[in-house]
């Protein structure tokens, strides 16, 4: 028997459509506060204040033409962003925008998941990253080959302290799930240091300045999609918008509590995605304040930063998390 619910919560909400617009709303945030910070008007033509913009620039894309260059390896040139695209969406599947995953069945935050899906989450962030890394190798272009490099260096160093540093709140709550994370306390309370740490990290790892050697433009003119028009560019664009809102959905469930919140008249669901929603909006907030305030760093001062700095404190943050966890949190019954 065809689940009608089912298909509405993967292809509507919190499904596939909502989490569309959601990045394209967040694109839009992004871009009013950086016109904000550097006195500048950002979108206003399409729709109330510009709020349309981003969804005008996609549409505007897939009509273009859609040229491929002669050398490229067509089958990953024509694939890559499509693919990594749809990771992310499945991605943001496991987080419990509205109270629960799109996937489960639980009636509360703590069962929306299952025990390990944290990890499983941040392999498909990895592995998306790697497909954006194989689309800039497959255009065959000295600008994309480079900044592909560039990606695959940035995102495999900085992938190892984000996994340690997500472990500090699955350490205090106990569980590797997402759901039973986000049911508990707001992490950032019992490790804040964690949440500046994850926060860097995440940053980095998304490519977003200071950390945007990948895409400067000053000496790689446009990166990895250089080489990229119509359809491919805008799934490109889109697959980058996503990853926003992932990054910035993760460290909400991870520090944030989620979708926790007061919940009136009995709609669990609306005041649980209000909550998300409005958590979300703060943290892309943050990642665009850290994006438009620091100068763009060197690729060896990127590379020094992850090896020398972050790699450390994030072992440190793990040890100090565990000391906590085992002789005050846990024995007082805090973050349980």
């Amino acid at each position: 028997m065809i689940d009608l619910l089912l298909i509405f919560r993967i292809l509507v909400f919190p499904g596939f459509t909502f989490i569309l617009f959601l990045a394209l709303f967040c694109e839009w945030i992004d871009r009013k506060l950086e016109a904000r910070i550097q006195n500048r008007v950002g979108p206003i033509v399409a729709g109330p204040g510009g709020i349309l913009q981003p969804l005008a620039d996609f549409i505007k894309l897939l009509t273009k033409e859609d040229i491929e260059p002669r050398d490229t390896k067509k089958l990953v040139f024509r694939f890559a962003p499509l693919a990594a695209f749809t990771i992310m969406i499945f991605a943001m599947c496991f987080l419990p925008i509205d109270g629960a995953s799109v996937l489960s069945s639980g009636t509360s935050i703590a069962e929306s998941g299952f025990n390990g899906d944290l990890i499983i989450i941040l392999a498909f962030a990895t592995i998306a990253n790697f497909l954006l890394f194989l689309a800039g190798w497959a255009s065959a272009n000295p600008y994309g080959t480079i900044s592909s490099a560039r990606v695959l260096t940035q995102f495999l160093g900085y992938d190892i302290p984000l996994y340690i540093i997500a472990l500090t709140p699955a350490f205090i709550a106990g569980s590797l799930s997402i759901g039973v994370i986000a049911a508990g306390v707001p992490y950032i309370l019992l490790a804040p240091w964690a949440f500046v740490l994850f926060i860097i990290t995440m940053q980095a790892e998304l490519e977003k300045g200071p950390f945007d050697v990948p895409h400067s433009e000053s000496e790689l003119v446009g990166g990895l999609e250089t080489e990229y028009t119509g359809a491919k560019l805008a799934f490109l664009h889109l697959t980058r918008d996503v990853q926003v809102v992932f990054g910035s959905a993760l460290v909400v469930t991870l520090f944030l509590g989620g979708p926790s919140g007061p919940v009136f008249f009995g709609l669990d669901w609306l005041f649980h995605t209000i909550w998300f929603v409005l958590k979300l909006i703060v943290v892309v907030a943050i990642s665009a304040y850290i994006t438009n305030v620091f100068a763009r760093l060197r690729i060896d001062q990127v590379l020094t930063g992850n090896w020398k700095i972050l790699l450390p404190a994030a072992l440190l943050s793990l040890m100090l998390t565990i000391t906590l966890v085992t002789w005050v949190y846990h024995p007082f019954g805090i973050g349980v």
